[in-house]
């Protein structure tokens, strides 16, 4: 990939995913009717056939400078693949006084969205894209709860950050209830969720804040869950930690007897797949781990979750695409050590090359 011109910030981008009739391309045209009309944007349609109906769609709603573009093919990442890079290549390949202001894009409803956004992280490390929130939008009126989830739309809550309920209007306060139950128990944990009416996404839904690792919004210990409601305050301690130069923060709270540990880690570092496997299988390191979550990193475009509970332990690969994360909580009056954590973690890292 040829060195772009760096603009300060990068382009913004947002990547809609969703089922078929999820509602992406109204909520595009919907962004698409309320942008300043002077600010250039281009909207990038991956779609299964050539037909080119959606580009209509959008087309009748725009105001102001657009740039609609498809790629058929029904996924981005195998079929339109290369098509995809070009296209945004031939974008960037312009004086930086003609490139957009913004960049939407709406994989089709069967695409693997985190290998697209693989490919904007290539773009990104340029200094020419920035990607905001990857939006997975769930069709309210097919909504029948977490049994009714299809592998791939599995696929595309998994890679996004935030998780909309599209055409809430259309269902009861019941629906919407369920719905917020099941995307609060999400792992990794979504910067935001919330309802989607007649389109239209929230801001915050659309642009993430500034910091790197916001505990406030991304960072959720597992008891928060586990254990029956009280409005006790957590006993919190926080952590800055530099591994191989890259900056980890993690944070450790003590709530009703029990203590929990997250780490929050760049997508710069890799983690070794097969010592993970075999850390996972040895017992005495689980001792007093009463639940074990992570997502992480294990290959330049590959990424694994794994799992611990009980005796019980499963490895599969993870969509999510964006950073690392790890959880442990410990059962009800087991003590903390979590230097040796975080030791262990880091010694289980290297740098990604292509970071």
């Amino acid at each position: 990939m040829r060195a772009f011109v760096k603009q300060p910030g990068g382009i913004p981008v947002n990547i809609i995913t969703g089922s078929l009739g999820a509602g992406k391309t109204t909520a595009i045209a919907r962004l698409l009717a309320t942008k300043p009309v002077d600010a250039p944007w281009v909207i990038i349609l991956n779609e299964f056939t050539d037909s080119g109906i959606d580009t209509l769609t959008l087309a009748s709603a725009a105001q102001g400078a657009y740039d609609l573009r498809m790629i058929p093919g029904g996924c981005l990442c195998c079929t339109g693949e290369e098509d995809f890079r070009q296209q945004l290549s031939a974008l960037l390949a312009r004086p930086a006084e003609q490139w957009p202001a913004r960049i939407l894009i709406e994989p089709s409803g069967i695409a693997h969205p985190g290998v697209i956004v693989d490919e904007l992280r290539g773009f990104e490390r340029t200094g020419a894209l920035h990607l905001l929130s990857t939006i997975a939008l769930i069709d309210a009126q097919s909504w029948s709860g977490a049994r009714g989830i299809s592998p791939v739309m599995s696929e595309q809550v998994d890679a996004a950050d935030v998780v909309l309920l599209s055409k809430a209007e259309l269902v009861d306060k019941s629906v919407h209830l369920n719905f917020m139950e099941w995307a609060e128990s999400l792992f990794p944990v979504k910067r935001y969720l919330g309802l989607s009416t007649a389109g239209a996404l929230p801001e915050a839904a659309l642009s993430p804040p500034e910091a790197v690792f916001d505990f406030e919004t991304r960072f959720r210990p597992i008891v928060r869950h586990e254990l029956h409601q009280h409005d006790h305050a957590p006993i919190t301690t926080a952590y800055a930690l530099y591994w191989l130069n890259q900056l980890v923060q993690a944070r450790a709270q003590r709530l009703l007897g029990r203590e929990a540990c997250g780490w929050m880690i760049p997508a710069s570092l890799l983690f070794d797949i097969e010592s993970l496997q075999v850390i996972l299988a040895e017992q005495s390191i689980w001792s007093g781990v009463e639940r074990f979550k992570a997502v992480l990193r294990t290959g330049v475009e590959r990424w694994h979750l794994l799992q611990r509970w009980g005796q019980h332990s499963s490895i599969e690969i993870s969509a999510w695409h964006q950073d690392s994360r790890i959880e442990v909580q410990l059962a009800e009056g087991v003590g903390a050590d979590w230097k040796s954590w975080h030791d262990r973690w880091q010694d289980l890292c290297e740098l990604c090359p292509m970071s």
